[in-house]
């Protein structure tokens, strides 16, 4: 199980992530053995109901955030992975943490009709 204050960082990135322009949603990560293995907690009532989709976990060389997301076309992934990585490093830096590496994954790219606040 997760910490719960690593749990409370976790959600909290992930809630900043959501509102970054551009961001029409975030993704469990990790692979498929650690999704299954998280699925399988959940049903057996060893997880929590709402485990963050953002990963955050501590490294000996520092904090490490892991998130993937789906993008709005008229976006740009570049643009927007660049303003969540900057998201993501400003609340950390809010915190006290330095992340050691913060990982984006654009795994969806939204050409529907979506939020125009990006532009």
């Amino acid at each position: 199980m997760i910490d719960p204050t690593d749990q409370a960082m976790a959600l909290d990135i992930e809630t900043a992530v959501r509102a970054v322009p551009g961001v029409t949603t975030v993704f469990r990560t990790g692979g498929i053995i650690s999704k299954a293995v998280d699925a399988g907690a959940h049903l057996l009532g060893a997880q929590q109901n709402r485990a963050p989709l953002v990963r955050w976990e501590h490294t000996p060389e520092g904090p490490r955030v892991e998130a993937s997301i789906g993008v709005h076309t008229g976006a740009g992934a570049a643009e927007t992975s660049r303003r969540v990585h900057a998201t993501i490093s400003a609340l950390c830096s809010d915190r006290g943490f330095t992340p050691a590496e913060i990982r984006l994954t654009v795994v969806h790219i939204d050409d529907g009709p979506g939020d125009a606040s990006y532009r």
